[in-house]
């Protein structure tokens, strides 16, 4: 039962893929990278397990079951949500205030990322634990002041915009080529991508988006080789990346199944069989996790926030280092087979961002490119990233938008702004 389930996942994901496509900016559609993602990302890696005798009786098949379902969140919540976001008078925002204020952001985020380049070897490729996640949290502002600084400069180039950006992909260079940093590879693409295409209608050829993407879902399985290269305690020539198989690192998937989905198997299987669903309590202690510095308010403190979640892993549970359980897993954890919602909700959000980004805001223009690769996230990862994003951006970048705003008696003081609907 296990393999029909799976050909039927990989045929649902091609034709959201395929699909999207029938619009020139069907790429930049959350369906679109979310049919990408199952096809790229979950699909291959399920194949392998069919058959798997470790596994209980029916566990793949489920697991198959369930990210269909998920799928099919993603396709109904955007074309659930038809109705823009924006109300009331529209705002307007002055470049230069924007550019000054991406400068600023720019500069901050630059700096933690210095500070996290400055770290000792071990610290800088492991797991961030306490002060470096300070560093990682604020470094997050460079983002900010690249997306600020690209609408800018879509809408209207200068020379301090573009200047703007030239120093931060010295920043983006780094993450990605040194680092081999997916997500910022990821926000790299978007933001652009989405600049020109909000400010001046410009969607990339569908053909090169689906080359695009289903290159990038090839590339993904050999990500660990390429990090080996180039963050080696003694530096490697950077000939040695050329000798990566990409083929056959995602045929070795393909034949003998990823961590990941392994570890999503395991985990729904356990939750199943002890019904010890949290009904969403786990984004309360994702956002307690995330937002509540031990540093400041001391750990027991912020362990007390948190709210006890047991029965969900099973004894023997035992992750490879370095896996993700997949936003299958907590989805299935809080809801059972009806956490497909969880799709359902945040693409009918992203649809919302998106028309109302279709509609001149520039503020959901920002935060819907912005909220791409969380969202992808949310499949690889844990559905709690676009909603992390979003509190990160509500407490940074919205209060940095405001004051970038001009009222309406002050407009022609002010020259030719950009308008932003909130």
């Amino acid at each position: 039962m296990a393999m029909p389930l799976i050909w039927t996942l990989v045929l649902a994901s091609a034709g959201v893929v395929i699909a999207s496509l029938r619009s020139p900016e069907g790429a930049y559609h959350y369906p679109f990278l979310a049919g990408a993602t199952f096809l790229g990302f979950i699909a291959p890696q399920l194949p392998a397990f069919a058959d798997d005798p470790f596994f209980p009786a029916g566990a793949v098949a489920r697991t198959a079951a369930f990210a269909i379902l998920c799928l099919a969140g993603c396709v109904l919540g955007w074309c659930a949500a038809r109705r823009s976001v924006t109300k009331g008078a529209p705002w307007r925002l002055d470049e230069h205030k924007l550019l000054a204020i991406a400068a600023v952001l720019s500069g901050i985020g630059a700096y933690f990322y210095m500070k996290i380049n400055n770290l000792p070897y071990d610290i800088k490729f492991s797991v961030y634990t306490g002060l470096p996640v300070v560093y990682i949290f604020f470094a997050r502002l460079l983002p900010y002041g690249f997306a600020i600084a690209l609408i800018v400069c879509a809408h209207r180039p200068s020379l301090p915009g573009l200047a703007i950006l030239a120093f931060d992909l010295v920043i983006y260079a780094d993450r990605i080529l040194m680092h081999g940093r997916r997500s910022e590879a990821a926000d790299f693409v978007f933001l652009i991508a989405l600049a020109f295409w909000f400010q001046r209608r410009w969607a990339a050829p569908r053909l090169l988006s689906l080359l695009f993407v289903l290159a990038a879902a090839l590339a993904l399985t050999s990500t660990g080789d390429y990090r080996s290269v180039t963050t080696a305690r003694d530096p490697s020539p950077w000939s040695s990346l050329l000798k990566i198989d990409v083929g056959a690192n995602f045929a070795d998937v393909v034949a003998h199944g990823g961590n990941e989905v392994r570890n999503a198997v395991n985990r729904m299987e356990a939750v199943r069989q002890t019904e010890a669903f949290d009904f969403g309590l786990s984004h309360w202690n994702a956002t307690v996790f995330n937002y509540v510095p031990a540093q400041l308010f001391g750990a027991s403190f912020k362990e007390g926030l948190m709210i006890p979640l047991e029965g969900q892993i099973a004894r023997d549970y035992a992750p490879h280092p370095g896996t993700t359980e997949t936003g299958l897993t907590d989805a299935f954890a809080s809801f059972a087979y009806l956490g497909a919602l969880k799709f359902f909700l945040l693409a009918y959000l992203m649809r919302r961002l998106y028309d109302a980004a279709m509609a001149d805001s520039t503020m959901c223009q920002i935060v819907y490119a912005l909220s791409l690769a969380p969202a992808m996230h949310a499949i690889t990862h844990h559905t709690q990233w676009p909603f992390s994003a979003w509190i990160h951006m509500l407490v940074f970048l919205v209060p940095a938008l405001l004051l970038a705003r001009v009222r309406r008696d002050g407009i022609q003081a002010h020259g030719a702004p950009i308008r932003l609907s909130p």
